[in-house]
């Protein structure tokens, strides 16, 4: 299981901020989202192209009071409003949104960022393949594993402690994450600490004893 706390390592900002894309970047509605506001959603009839400047926002799906995360957006990632998901602000962000239309006919003009969206679409596809693997044939305990060495493997540092990292996440949000609820992912993960698999070393921060180990257990689980 990927992290979700990013769709893809491409960065569509990175290509936009170019001079020579100046005058691209141009036609993008700038929109300040604050922490809490609903960027789309079903019935909202929007139909753009919204690309992440800055901040960070959250994809989920929603049936009833039941809510379940997709991904995580940030800076550089790309996304559609026409879809089922609803998005969300998690962090003061700044998004770029175009119509889907004229967004379309960029593509036919600059097929270099048609190739770029192709990268960063995989990467969503795969993530999307990843999720119904773990929630179809894995349990709540192998999925947090995986969400926890996928985090170690993405932003992990090491250190004396092993692999560190950092996750502000709260354990609600890692329950939407891994598709459980709250009090079962507080468990599994205390019981992670208590066995000394991972350790809290201080404010959002935490280590993975050995990771190799870990990613062995894993696999084990999975087998």
């Amino acid at each position: 299981m990927r992290s979700k706390m990013r769709v893809s390592a491409l960065n569509l900002m990175d290509l936009l901020n170019q001079p020579s894309y100046h005058h691209i970047f141009r036609q993008f509605h700038n929109k300040k989202c604050h922490k809490g506001e609903r960027v789309s959603g079903p019935g909202m009839r929007n139909d753009n192209i919204l690309i992440v400047s800055s901040g960070q926002l959250r994809v989920f799906l929603s049936y009833g009071e039941r809510e379940f995360t997709l991904y995580y957006l940030e800076s550089g990632d790309i996304f559609s409003t026409h879809t089922r998901a609803y998005i969300e602000a998690v962090k003061e962000s700044v998004i770029l949104t175009l119509p889907t239309k004229i967004f379309h006919q960029l593509l036919m003009t600059y097929p270099e960022i048609g190739m770029q969206m192709t990268g960063i679409l995989g990467d969503m596809l795969g993530s999307s393949w990843d999720i119904i693997e773990s929630i179809i044939f894995h349990d709540a305990k192998t999925r947090l594993i995986a969400f926890i060495l996928s985090l170690g493997k993405e932003r992990g540092m090491v250190t004396e402690n092993g692999t560190e990292f950092e996750c502000d996440l709260t354990m609600e949000d890692i329950s939407l994450i891994i598709g459980s609820t709250r009090q079962t992912t507080s468990s599994l993960f205390n019981v992670l600490i208590k066995d000394g698999d991972i350790m809290r070393i201080g404010k959002n921060k935490y280590a993975i004893g050995d990771i190799t180990a870990l990613s062995i257990r894993l696999a084990e689980y999975k087998a």
